[in-house]
């Protein structure tokens, strides 16, 4: 056999191979890899690296849950949705200018991350910037920022890229 033969033979038969156990997945308008029925968010992976070497986290404050701002959160989540949000607790809070991000779980409700808007009043929340339950089959961290930064463009970027998710509270990766 001539020596072209069979380096296209060989070629051919690996391509063969690694696409009986290679496939691209929709889903959720995105995409996932399965690898022998395993699925994988490159995407998340690859955000969450590039993520993790960006980001600068200087002009985001961490809070305690016991702070009066913290308590004061807690209770704007609270009246938000009664009365399963009460009982609600705060697993994380971080501020950066007027904006606040909350990540919190209930006893009766998904757990969930809540953008909030210091006010005059108070804190405010939209309901359309809450992201509550698992996020399966993606990376928490890369999705939740997404879906966040999509319906809040006004919120600080450093905000939201400086939010790691408890991943025991969305079971994920």
């Amino acid at each position: 056999m001539k020596k072209y033969v069979a380096l296209t033979v060989l070629a051919l038969t690996a391509v063969g191979v690694i696409a009986s156990h290679l496939d691209i997945e929709q889903h959720d308008d995105s995409y996932l890899l399965r690898v022998d029925g395993a699925r994988f968010d490159v995407r998340g992976q690859v955000s969450a690296y590039v993520n993790q070497l960006t980001r600068r986290c200087d002009a985001v404050q961490g809070h305690t849950p016991d702070e009066p701002m913290a308590q004061a959160v807690k209770r704007a989540i609270s009246d938000f949705s009664p009365p399963d949000s009460r009982g609600l607790n705060v697993r994380q809070i971080s501020t950066s200018g007027s904006w606040v991000l909350a990540e919190v779980e209930f006893p009766q409700l998904q757990p969930a991350v809540i953008l909030l808007n210091q006010q005059s009043q108070g804190y405010a929340i939209d309901s359309g910037l809450v992201w509550s339950g698992s996020a399966d089959p993606w990376l928490a961290g890369p999705w939740i920022r997404r879906y966040l930064q999509q319906r809040a463009p006004q919120v600080p970027g450093v905000l939201l890229a400086c939010f790691d998710p408890t991943t025991a509270l969305f079971g994920l990766k």
